[in-house]
């Protein structure tokens, strides 16, 4: 069972400390852990993998050489796990072709054995600060995105409202310059007798059409059939 610290205050850092030797894993935990930091040591690569399938980590500080599963086949498999987590390569058998894979493979940084604890100390805290600013990168992107979302739909309701302004300016100028035409059209008294039957029905349409009230209505058919009684 990996040895694991948790303090509930807030988002944390999320360390996973992976070293074969015990004495250095349990080192590095008492250097580097406060309230914090969430930080999980595993004494193997096996089980750093399952810890690695069941959480997210933002940085995992790994020894290279270790039995069955090494150093960089966690670091792969971290990165293809989680791309923004930080993996830090430690190891006692340092040598150029192995740091140049390291750092190509996506480690953060390449630490040799033995060293300084002060130095150790010193890459963690510099790579846990960039996790807070990636952190905080990526809070801002989703702000702005959430932002120009709400911005575009609010741009889209005003385009719908202009739309809905303009139909309605035109029904009402339709409406207004087509009324008085057939309205001097109904009472115009030098058309045909001929014609009266087509008024009625103009007239009864401009009802039906919601541009006459039932009384309106009632007022211009009673003109019409006025009209066709002294014409008669």
């Amino acid at each position: 069972m990996p040895r694991q610290t948790r303090e509930e205050k807030g988002p944390q850092i999320k360390i996973l400390i992976i070293d074969d030797d015990k004495v250095i894993a349990d080192i590095l935990f008492d250097l580097i852990a406060d309230g914090e930091r969430s930080i999980d040591v595993c004494y193997d690569g096996l089980t750093a993998i399952e810890c690695i399938q069941k959480d997210s980590y933002d940085l995992i500080i790994v020894d290279l050489v270790m039995p069955k599963v090494n150093g960089l086949d966690i670091l792969k498999y971290a990165k293809k796990t989680n791309p923004n987590s930080i993996v830090i390569i430690m190891t006692g058998y340092a040598s150029l072709e192995t740091a140049i894979t390291a750092i190509r493979e996506g480690a953060y940084d390449y630490i040799r054995k033995p060293c300084k604890l002060e130095e150790i100390k010193i890459v963690i805290d510099n790579a846990i600060d960039k996790i807070r600013l990636n952190r905080e990168n990526r809070e801002l992107v989703a702000k702005l995105q959430d932002a120009y979302r709400e911005l575009m739909v609010l741009k889209k309701e005003d385009d719908e409202n202009k739309f809905l302004i303009a139909t309605e300016k035109t029904e009402n100028i339709n409406f207004f310059s087509s009324s008085p035409t057939n309205l001097h059209y109904l009472y115009n008294a030098d058309s045909p007798s001929s014609n009266y039957f087509d008024k009625l029905q103009a007239l009864t349409s401009l009802k039906d059409n919601g541009m006459l009230t039932e009384n309106e209505f009632n007022e211009f058919k009673k003109h019409l059939l006025k009209m066709i009684s002294l014409n008669g």
